[in-house]
């Protein structure tokens, strides 16, 4: 009994030793399912077709997909791809940011998707050659032409292929840009909807991007302090936040005097306004801004309203302490001004034009101070592109300001501010497109003449 016993003992142990060696050691199947993450059937025909012998089955799994890629990504080519991400690699003096689209934001959010834009970012920054130009736009051709990073013998297009593969979808290497600085330049980046991906931490992904450069004034700033700044100002530009105007009067310019800006900007080639001790530079504005103010304009002086004095558009806007000076769409006063006058300090009815990029800005900081002027009464926001309109009122006796809204038919009152007045959008609009039309005729006579 005790021999047996012994003889069970030393068999149990054996096989169990066995399993263990066994269990420790991994099958070839998944070795190469593993390495190549393809589907286990494509592995197991792979391996059989190569008895085993994984760098040859490997090998014939990525000429047989890359096939496949291609022949996919030929059928795909014609569907909308209006998903994606842009993905941004920086290094110390350039930066590559690109967009990659795909169709649906599941395949977005797809790992084997994500390591391609940060493959295509990181071959857009390793293959530039020309660092002596700023910025160097890549479009879809251009992208699809550079050598792979990991493997110079394969084109972006190849790669591409065999993401098309492998998700199933239609990928498109949309566009990419180069952006290179110079050693007193400071480079920052931000994507908005930041992806975390380990496989891919080289590379910034989201669904939104900015690039931004700029060159330090000021000497005493850390460095620690520019890295900050230049994370919160890609951030402002990309989001248009407000914080981007404290963050350049903070760190880049230096405050200059109500006096000194006067004095300049009589002699500037282009506008500025003044916000308690810093100056910034306005845009030039649209040839459509100054016909709709020209034909708002006209609409009020029609109605011959008494008292009343429609200023130009360069007429400047002054709060009081602390002294802000805008330069609005159009204004109102009942004050006449004098023939050398720039400023006024009593607008009674602020017009204001609002565009995408402005409208943060004005319906913000622009309108805060400007309810700090006590002769205003109304400030009027018209959005030009949806033809509709904000209306602020002050009350004459609680000085409280209310709101309402007006739309392409209604009638604005002027009522509370300047008497009987009333503006209608679409008399305006109407009056733009006949100028527009008639502008047209007018050049291609003009043209047909010269032939």
């Amino acid at each position: 009994m005790l021999v047996w016993r012994r003889f069970i003992h030393i068999n149990v142990s054996r096989y169990l030793s066995q399993s263990a060696v066994a269990s420790n050691s991994p099958s070839p199947l998944s070795v190469l399912r593993k390495k190549t993450g393809y589907s286990l059937s494509h592995c197991r025909t792979a391996l059989q077709q190569f008895n085993d012998n994984i760098e040859q089955a490997e090998a014939w799994l990525h000429q047989r997909a890359q096939a496949e890629g291609w022949s996919r990504a030929t059928k795909l080519q014609s569907r909308a791809a209006s998903q994606g991400l842009i993905g941004i690699v920086t290094n110390a003096d350039s930066a590559a940011m690109v967009e990659i689209n795909c169709e649906t934001d599941f395949v977005a959010k797809n790992e084997k998707f994500q390591q391609l834009v940060s493959h295509v970012a990181n071959s857009l920054i390793v293959n530039q050659k020309d660092k002596s130009k700023e910025k160097i736009f890549y479009d879809k051709d251009a992208l699809s032409t550079l050598p792979s990073v990991d493997d110079r013998s394969k084109t972006l297009a190849d790669i591409t292929a065999l993401c098309v593969g492998s998700v199933g979808e239609n990928v498109i290497l949309r566009r990419g840009v180069i952006f290179n600085i110079k050693n007193n330049q400071i480079l920052a980046s931000y994507c908005h909807g930041q992806i975390n991906n380990a496989s891919t931490d080289t590379c910034r992904m989201g669904k939104y991007g900015a690039l931004v450069n700029y060159s330090q004034i000021d000497s005493t700033i850390t460095n620690d302090s520019n890295d900050e700044n230049a994370s919160t100002l890609s951030s402002a530009i990309l989001t248009r936040s407000y914080p981007l105007r404290t963050i350049c009067q903070n760190n880049i310019q230096k405050p200059i005097e109500l006096s000194t800006y006067l004095d300049q900007e009589d002699e500037a080639s282009q506008i500025h306004e003044y916000l308690n001790g810093y100056i910034y530079a306005l845009p030039s504005r649209e040839s459509t801004h100054d016909l709709f103010v020209k034909n708002l304009s006209a609409q009020i002086e029609q109605q011959q309203i008494k008292n009343v004095h429609i200023l130009p558009m360069d007429i400047r806007i002054q709060t009081p302490d602390p002294i802000y000076i805008y330069y609005p769409s159009l204004s109102l006063s009942n004050q006449t001004l004098k023939a050398d006058q720039a400023i006024t300090r009593e607008p009674v009815v602020i017009i204001e034009l609002i565009t995408p990029t402005t409208e943060r800005f004005i319906l913000h900081e622009k309108s805060i101070n400007y309810k700090r002027i006590p002769s205003l009464k109304e400030i009027i926001y018209i959005w030009p592109n949806l033809k509709i309109a904000q209306v602020d009122f002050r009350d004459g006796e609680s000085s409280k300001w209310t709101r309402k809204y007006y739309g392409l038919q209604d009638k604005i009152p002027l009522v509370q501010a300047i008497g009987n007045g009333e503006l209608v959008l679409t008399d305006i609009f109407n009056n733009m497109v006949s100028q527009m039309l008639s502008f047209i005729f007018q050049y291609m006579n003009h043209f047909d003449k010269i032939k």
